[in-house]
């Protein structure tokens, strides 16, 4: 890697080696015959996954040959981004290889599909055994663990939980016991909003919240810049600004009152009952009892004071297991109004934007939208911010689109507020 390679325009892509490695150790260096590649990484999502398109000469199929053992080793980055957590440098597993079609007398195309190594890991263990103690560390050991976990040795970001459980791995994959304390976790600020993902900076077990807390990475501007002019009147490239520039924008759906009522996302009622104890609980759940509580991307709900919402909207039923383990009268999770809410809330806007490509843009990352309204300025207009669609939102997923002339990426953004007053409106 180049520590001096300037980035000469934004969007720019340095392709250092993309080689293939085999199960005995062999290994082939394709950068070359490689015409594409793309990287994606979801919030939602326990491994960053990714296809890469090759022509080649060589019948690397029969070289190799390809049996499904085959390793996948990348390393691209943004011209001058030098940090490990700034770059897509990693080994993947090759588990398909799709769409294989002759392009010429001795050429042929085909498609690699990979994934994190671990999520091999994941297909080969079952544990069935008990766990016990702090959420936070039963999660770390289930990453690292050589015994039951994914025996990961990238980094590892764990946000310490307040709560501890005990339960049993019924013959559970390590991704389905993290799934399962992601549900029952409580952060510091007893907030249920735990996700299990990976990103650049490897396998993340943390609250939307503790995401909401972090620095803006980038801001994006949605207008009709095009380059900066000097006195004399002449244009030149800011790459800085041009990183900032959307490229497109789409919206797929502005809002869905229906979908958000029936998910519980306004107001739920939890009836709980306990069969040893002969005890039963009801919980009424309101959106906006908890929201001052908690940490938010931007100021307000997207909800009014008046808003119609009842705990009927959703009635869940549930369990309480009392005294099912020694020391721990209910290991049920009270929490799962307020969770489901939460991720809903996680979704009230969301947003689709192409922007040039940076290698150090990641899912949970935080960044700034900025769009200005539609409708024709009027002159006593200061502020032409849309501030309904503006603000600080959570990168959701992303899709790194790599070939040999730009790297452009394609985002999904979300934010759980708005910055403009439903009480008030514009006036706000």
């Amino acid at each position: 890697m180049n520590n001096n390679e300037q980035i000469r325009f934004a969007g720019d892509i340095s392709i250092e080696t993309i080689k293939i490695i085999t199960a005995n150790g062999f290994g082939q260096e394709i950068t070359n015959q490689v015409v594409a590649l793309e990287v994606y990484e979801d919030l939602y999502s326990p491994f960053i996954s990714g296809i890469i398109a090759v022509k080649e000469t060589l019948d690397f199929i029969n070289l190799f040959p390809f049996v499904g053992e085959e390793y996948i080793e990348i390393n691209v980055y943004t011209p001058s981004f030098t940090e490990r957590n700034m770059t897509i440098n990693d080994q993947f597993i090759i588990h398909k290889v799709t769409n294989r079609a002759q392009a010429g007398d001795r050429s042929v195309v085909y498609e690699l599909h990979f994934m994190s190594r671990e999520a091999l890991v994941d297909l080969n263990k079952r544990p069935s055994m008990a766990f016990e103690g702090k959420i936070s560390d039963i999660a770390r050991s289930m990453l690292t663990n050589k015994e039951h976990g994914l025996e990961t040795t990238k980094n590892v970001v764990i946000e310490e939980t307040m709560n501890g459980t005990k339960y049993v791995s019924n013959f559970w994959s390590p991704i389905k016991n993290l799934n399962f304390l992601s549900q029952k976790a409580l952060n510091l600020n007893n907030t249920p909003s735990y996700l299990f993902f990976e990103n650049r900076n490897g396998f993340n077990f943390q609250s939307l919240e503790n995401m909401y807390n972090s620095d803006v990475q980038q801001e994006f501007i949605y207008d009709g810049y095009d380059r900066d002019t000097t006195i004399a009147g002449e244009t030149k490239r800011n790459i800085e600004e041009d990183y900032k520039r959307i490229i497109d924008i789409e919206i797929p759906v502005y809002y869905d009152l229906i979908e958000k009522t029936k998910m519980g996302m306004y107001s739920s009622k939890k009836t709980s009952h306990d069969i040893v104890t002969k005890r039963y609980s009801i919980k009424i759940f309101d959106i906006l009892e908890q929201h001052p509580e908690k940490s938010h991307l931007n100021e307000f709900p997207a909800i009014s004071n008046k808003s119609i919402r009842r705990g009927d909207q959703l009635h869940m039923m549930s369990e309480q297991h009392y005294g099912s383990f020694n020391g721990y009268k209910y290991i049920s999770s009270g929490t799962t109004q307020e969770r489901r809410s939460l991720l809903k809330q996680a979704e009230t806007t969301k947003i689709n934007i192409i922007v040039p490509g940076r290698t150090d843009y990641t899912v949970g990352a935080k960044v700034n939208l900025l769009i200005n309204k539609f409708n024709p300025i009027r002159m006593s207009e200061s502020d032409v911010t849309d501030k309904m669609l503006s603000g600080n939102y959570i990168i959701s997923s992303i899709n790194h689109v790599i070939d040999r002339e730009r790297h452009e990426c394609t985002m999904e953004l979300i934010k759980d507020t708005i910055q403009l007053n439903p009480d008030k409106g514009d006036e706000s």
